[in-house]
């Protein structure tokens, strides 16, 4: 299968330590080689609204990774000089046009996957538009509904080939409690 434009394989990406500190970059297709040599990282925004919904999106069909499923997140690799946060802040406007300041961004969860050699960090981004407002630049992504998290979680489990890159319970908890801290 090609390449989707927007994933091209000589796109450079950050690498880090194990303790993710950044330290070298190498292209995409170097760093998903068998088995992992190199730490990278990705970061994933949630776009929550006041009454506790997620703005899922549906990827294009070309991408080479789950073409044609709803996620509940904007996110991907960390770019070349970029931290977490500045990637999650970049793919969040390049994704769904959505401009907000690093401060806007909050940290949810971060951690780390041992064996696929990944750090990931996790925001939430309170987000009071329609599907409507978002722009699709970078067609990566051709649709978006806002879903309650329960609505989410029924479908999901009832049509798992129509979803990836979901938002387990547990993190959902942690938006919600994210959002009460928050609320006016």
């Amino acid at each position: 299968m090609d390449m989707h434009p927007a994933e091209p394989q000589n796109e450079l990406l950050q690498c880090f330590d194990e303790h993710g500190t950044p330290t070298e970059v190498h292209t995409r297709s170097e760093v998903k080689e068998l088995p992992p040599r190199w730490w990278y990282a990705t970061s994933k925004v949630w776009l929550v609204n006041d009454e506790g919904e997620l703005m899922c999106s549906k990827r294009a069909e070309g991408l080479s990774g789950n073409p044609n499923k709803w996620q509940t997140y904007f996110g991907g690799h960390v770019a070349a000089g970029l931290s977490i946060k500045e990637s999650a802040q970049r793919e969040l406007e390049e994704e769904a046009g959505i401009n907000k300041p690093l401060e806007d961004l909050h940290l949810i969860d971060k951690g780390r996957d041992e064996t696929k050699k990944v750090h990931f960090e996790f925001y939430t981004v309170r987000f009071n538009g329609r599907p409507s407002d978002l722009h699709f630049s970078d067609n990566e992504v051709t649709e978006a509904r806002w879903m309650s998290m329960q609505e989410y979680w029924s479908d999901q489990e009832k049509n798992r080939d129509r979803w990836c890159n979901g938002c387990t319970l547990e993190r959902q908890q942690m938006i919600r409690d994210w959002l009460k801290s928050v609320a006016v």
